[in-house]
């Protein structure tokens, strides 16, 4: 009896809890497999691993290592076939981390990491002051440590971060009056489409198409379309309260289609002004201007051009 009771104590002195930490710590192994990258994000933020060993699903925390050592902290966002897409919450290793490339295979970590935390906290304090240590940290802003992405992050100089801006701008095209002589102005709506790609660090290049339908031009009842081709190359300046501003140069080219021009008048010489109007909407040249942008949220942009070419407003996506 007196054995019993004495062992009694030993049985019962660990909690639970220091059981469940024990097996996590001696057992891990368990839960950790091997993967290979795939896909990296221009940001580095995005990863797109296998899943050949179909134990990933949405919402699973993993961390990705290496020999051993953590790299990193992740979320599994989304699983497609046999590939998933993982978002990075934090950095555990700088020097781990720069060897994440494509085609590489890692270690992935599902849930708990700590027994690797435990196998490198007396060779590494760069692991230990990394971990996540609660479920809130992952909701933290403090999580994902910007200044230590800058250290690999190519686009850290960037004042737009990713690479493509896409618009739609609206804005008036003029031509003049034939029957009045060149006294007044015909002005009709003209939509455009553009796109600029961030081809180095704040230089883009962008392709704009605007196009127009004039009615009862250059004579009643007939028509007259207006497409417009400009090419240009931007610099971009961070200005304040979310404000940007691109000066450009380019090249504009405007087309001209008008069948009916010069056909049906009353006078050769009211046939030739109808030409002659016609005439006078073709453009070839260089041009020059800014193109101004104001975030509105996060993606989203008023765009304002104000250049030789066109004065127009519009809204700017990017991605």
């Amino acid at each position: 009896m007196l054995l019993c009771l004495g062992l009694s104590n030993e049985l019962w002195s660990q909690s639970l809890v220091d059981d469940a930490n024990l097996n996590l710590a001696t057992s891990g192994s368990s839960d950790s497999f091997s993967e290979t990258i795939k896909i990296i994000s221009n940001s580095k933020k995005i990863f797109i691993l296998t899943n050949n060993n179909q134990q990933l699903s949405p919402g699973d925390f993993v961390s990705l290592a290496l020999g051993d050592q953590l790299a990193a902290r992740a979320i599994v966002a989304k699983v497609h076939q046999n590939q998933v897409g993982i978002k990075i919450l934090k950095i555990y290793s700088i020097s781990q981390w720069s060897k994440l490339k494509r085609d590489l295979e890692i270690q992935v970590v599902k849930g708990d990491d700590s027994f690797f935390t435990k196998k490198r906290e007396t060779k590494s304090e760069e692991v230990a002051k990394g971990k996540i240590k609660s479920e809130d940290d992952l909701f933290s802003g403090d999580v994902v440590a910007d200044d230590e992405l800058g250290i690999i992050d190519e686009n850290k100089n960037r004042h737009i971060k990713p690479d493509n801006l896409v618009s739609i701008q609206a804005s008036y095209h003029e031509a003049t009056d034939v029957e009045a002589r060149g006294a007044e102005k015909i002005k009709t709506p003209m939509f455009g489409l553009s796109w600029a790609y961030q081809f180095t660090d704040n230089y883009f290049l962008e392709g704009v198409y605007g196009r127009a339908l004039i009615d009862n031009f250059p004579a009643e009842g007939s028509q007259t379309l207006v497409n417009q081709v400009i090419g240009r190359i931007k610099y971009n300046f961070k200005g304040p309260i979310f404000t940007f501003f691109m000066p450009y140069i380019g090249f504009q080219t405007n087309t001209i289609s008008s069948p009916n021009a010069g056909k049906g008048g009353l006078s050769p010489s009211q046939d030739a002004d109808e030409l002659n109007a016609v005439d006078a909407l073709k453009k070839s040249g260089p041009v020059f201007g800014v193109t101004i942008l104001r975030r509105l949220v996060p993606g989203w942009f008023i765009k304002v051009d104000l250049g030789t070419d066109v004065m127009n407003a519009g809204f700017a996506i990017e991605f």
